[in-house]
């Protein structure tokens, strides 16, 4: 199964689903905490600065990843429940622009979304991996499986981190 976003550097296949909560949980948990120390103390200035106006600054794509977290939450925990879920798609323009990140401290951003993804880890490490081959539709999706959403979730949130950097 291929993701939409390379993480082979925490999960070299995600065929074996036995692996793949452990892998995903401990791939988001270092992925915050590297990207938590070395952006911690960015200044909230900087953080706003939009590169184009029709760009998000770095605190709209933060909170787009916050966004990313609670749209997930549910499919994770559902999944473990249900044989097949089917959620809304997520209109990211509406969700980053409705909550206004762009005026939010960064420090409160970003304690939000480390413990909003520590408590995703620690809901995926205990996900049993049968649970993982569900099926999730999202909006007018294909179905995909769980795995492969859990596996796509920390792809995509490298993905955004690497946007924040080279700004």
């Amino acid at each position: 199964m291929k993701t939409n976003y390379p993480i082979e550097r925490f999960v070299e296949s995600i065929d074996d689903y036995s692996e793949i909560p452990e892998k995903i949980s401990e791939g988001i948990k270092i992925t915050v905490e590297d990207f938590e120390d070395r952006f911690n103390t960015f200044d909230d200035a900087q953080a706003s600065q939009k590169p184009q106006p029709d760009k998000w600054s770095r605190k709209e794509i933060l909170g787009h990843l916050i966004d990313s977290a609670a749209n997930n939450h549910q499919r994770f925990v559902r999944a473990q429940y249900l044989k097949e879920i089917v959620v809304p798609s997520y209109e990211q323009k509406e969700w980053v622009h409705v909550q206004q990140y762009i005026n939010r401290p960064w420090s409160e951003l970003l304690a939000l979304w480390k413990t909003y993804n520590f408590h995703l880890a620690y809901i995926i490490s205990h996900m049993e991996a049968e649970h993982l081959k569900n099926m999730c539709i999202i909006g007018s999706g294909a179905p995909v499986t769980v795995g492969f959403v859990a596996a796509d979730y920390l792809g995509h949130m490298q993905h955004h981190i690497k946007q924040i950097e080279k700004m």
